[in-house]
């Protein structure tokens, strides 16, 4: 994640904007976002900008590296440097080749769970951390997942332990409306039954790859769990493949300046 801190009496600022708008066409996995530090000056403060244009790289909600000024060579190389590193931690946790992770394109705010315990909600698992997603009322749970682009979907990683992890998983592309009335009977994407082994392996499921071919959105329906449990649990869930179309800094909201 890129966040270009930028005022609106700063001619240099005009020059990074032009560069970010080439840049997110080349580099389609990186999101791009722009924070008004007058309008959000608590969140320039605590980012410690003292100048703009600053931009400062972001990765698992951390920042990496920082750059001052419209300088696009050294832009570039603070990208390419989070990429190389991203792409290095992933490659061995994954362990799909000629894939990217695509976890970060991920729209959370577009993004909803059916049927979750709010205190366990989805966007537990969209990181490596010791939080979780779990179901309420009952072990059903609908995930709406949304991308800022489209993506070409190769395999899925899901992250479960024990008797509430996900056992009969259906996968819908591009379906927003599916919900519980419906899920069981629906014609699903692709059928995925999963396992003590599949989890204790990485959880990586290879889909079938030519019916994810332009994925906007996934939807998917988890119908049980492994031991009947009234509970199914997710540590962790992420995204395989390759991104179609570059992100538009153009589209991006001033005020999404979360990180």
């Amino acid at each position: 994640v890129v966040v270009d801190f930028y005022s609106e009496t700063c001619p240099p600022c005009l020059v990074v904007d032009r560069i970010l708008t080439e840049l997110a066409r080349q580099y389609p996995l990186v999101a791009f976002y722009k924070v008004n530090i007058k309008n959000f000056s608590e969140v320039a403060m605590q980012c410690r900008i003292t100048a703009t244009p600053t931009l400062q790289f972001f990765r698992n909600g951390r920042s990496v590296r920082e750059v001052k000024g419209a300088n696009r060579t050294a832009i570039v190389d603070a990208i390419d440097a989070c990429l190389r590193d991203a792409s290095t931690e992933r490659a061995t946790a994954f362990g799909v080749v000629g894939h990217s992770d695509l976890t970060s394109c991920v729209l959370k705010t577009q993004s909803e769970c059916l049927n979750q315990n709010d205190d366990h909600p989805l966007e537990n698992i969209f990181d490596d951390t010791d939080s979780c997603l779990e179901s309420d009322v009952d072990e059903q749970l609908i995930l709406h997942v949304a991308f800022n682009q489209a993506i070409k979907l190769h395999s899925i990683m899901i992250k479960a332990s024990g008797e509430q992890a996900p056992k009969s998983i259906k996968l819908f592309v591009n379906r927003t409306d599916v919900g519980f009335d419906d899920a069981e009977s629906a014609e699903a994407t692709q059928e995925i039954e999963m396992s003590n082994d599949v989890y204790e392996k990485g959880g990586v499921v290879n889909l079938r790859y030519v019916r994810f071919q332009n994925v906007n959105s996934l939807t998917i329906f988890v119908a049980d769990n492994l031991g009947d449990d009234d509970v199914t649990s997710i540590t962790q869930l992420a995204f395989i493949g390759t991104a179609i179309n570059g992100a538009n800094v153009s589209d991006i909201k001033q005020d999404d300046h979360s990180h």
